[in-house]
C-alpha cells in the first residue's frame, strides 16, 4: 500500500496534472476515432461499377475501381471484390497529413474464377494495384 500512496503523492505534486490528463484522454479518443474512421463501412458504396469513385472514401473508391478493371480482364466477366485494410493510424496522426490505408488482403469472386489463367491474371492485376503479395489474394468462381 506504501507504493500506491507514494505514487499518488508524486502525481499530486505535478503541476497542471489535469491538463496532462486531459491531453492524454484527447489523444486516446483521436486514436480510437481514426482507427475506425479510416475506412468506415457506415456509408455503403454503390455496387455499380459505374459509380462515381471520386465521391467515395478511399477504400470504397479502390473497391469500385478494382471491380471495374478486373471485370474487363479477358474471361473474368462480372466480379465482386472485398479488400481488407490495415486501419493503423500512427503515421497519419504523427505526420499530420492524410495517408491512405494499406491493403492487407483481397478476395475476388468472378464468373471466370474457375480458370487457372483467369485466376492468375486477376491475382497479378490485384497484386499490382494494391501492392499486395500474391499469397494474400484469393480468386473464386462466381456461381
Amino acid at each position: 500500500m506504501g507504493k500506491a500512496s507514494d505514487l499518488l503523492a508524486k502525481l499530486k505534486s505535478v503541476k497542471h496534472i489535469h491538463l496532462i490528463a486531459g491531453a492524454a484522454v484527447i489523444v486516446i479518443v483521436l486514436v480510437v476515432y481514426f482507427s475506425f474512421a479510416s475506412c468506415s463501412s457506415g456509408g455503403k458504396a454503390s455496387d455499380s461499377a459505374d459509380a462515381n469513385a471520386d465521391n467515395l472514401d478511399y477504400c470504397s473508391a479502390m473497391r469500385v475501381r478494382l471491380e471495374k478493371i478486373v471485370s474487363q480482364i479477358d474471361g473474368v466477366g462480372d466480379a465482386s471484390v472485398i479488400i481488407n485494410w490495415d486501419r493503423s493510424v500512427s503515421s497519419s496522426l504523427v505526420g499530420g497529413g492524410t495517408e491512405n490505408p494499406q491493403a492487407t488482403g483481397a478476395v475476388v469472386v468472378c464468373k471466370g474464377g474457375n480458370s487457372t489463367k483467369v485466376k492468375l491474371d486477376v491475382m497479378y492485376a490485384v497484386s499490382t494495384l494494391l501492392n499486395l503479395s500474391i499469397e494474400k489474394i484469393m480468386v473464386y468462381p462466381k456461381s
